[in-house]
């Protein structure tokens, strides 16, 4: 298997600093848009809003916890509001003052997502080569394109149903490679998109087979199904 070459340190300490850069952006554009939410948020207000966000790495540090949950294909799922691309995140206390259950909260953050999803056009996916693979990307501005992996007629709709393997470095990132990729590629590619984000994933690829989209696919030694 291929190794991957060692930044040098002066690579490694500008990434540093464009990561840094880039969560302290993330932080002031969710700390305005927080400024400009009601108080305390009405449930009225916030249905519309509500949104389904795969869930990277995060360890709960005390105080109320986020309202997460399991969805197909098997990911941890939380829920955000959009406030135009900063998405605070709903937690226990939250749903419980709106009076809503996590499956209601789910139910409303899935129908708000068919329907932006349905408005997403073919001049949203990219095509490209990396690595000297050629992939496709869904990458915009929403914030939530990760999210397209919940609705997989619509991510079908956008990359086709060919069997493919999809990788979601970041929140509004997807990443769709042929599924004769090897896996060794795929993690390469996707851990270069994971070092330009603020929040990586950090999720293994998601792998669409026969119009039916899997997650944590393999054959017990490291090589995706084919």
């Amino acid at each position: 298997m291929r190794t991957r070459r060692r930044p040098s340190a002066v690579s490694a300490i500008r990434q540093i600093i464009r990561l840094t850069a880039a969560t302290v952006r993330e932080q002031r554009s969710l700390h305005r848009a927080a400024r400009r939410m009601p108080r305390p948020v009405p449930w009225d207000w916030a249905k519309p809003r509500l949104l389904p966000l795969l869930a990277g790495p995060y360890l709960d540090a005390g105080g109320d916890e986020p309202v997460r949950t399991v969805m197909d294909p098997g990911c941890a799922v939380v829920f955000g509001l959009d406030l135009g691309g900063a998405f605070p995140l709903v937690d226990a206390h939250v749903a419980e003052r709106w009076e809503c259950t996590p499956d209601q909260i789910r139910d409303v953050a899935m129908a708000n997502l068919r329907t932006r999803a349905a408005t997403i056009g073919s001049a949203a996916v990219t095509g490209g080569t990396l690595s000297g693979r050629i992939v496709r990307l869904v990458q915009g501005k929403m914030g939530w394109e990760s999210s397209l992996l919940l609705v997989p007629d619509e991510l079908m709709r956008l990359l086709g149903a060919d069997d493919q393997v999809i990788a979601a470095p970041g929140r509004a990132t997807l990443i769709s490679f042929p599924i004769d990729t090897p896996a060794y590629v795929i993690g390469d590619i996707a851990v270069d998109f994971e070092r330009r984000e603020a929040w990586p994933l950090m999720l293994d690829p998601f792998v669409l087979l026969s119009g039916r989209l899997h997650w944590q696919v393999s054959d017990g030694e490291g090589d995706l199904l084919d």
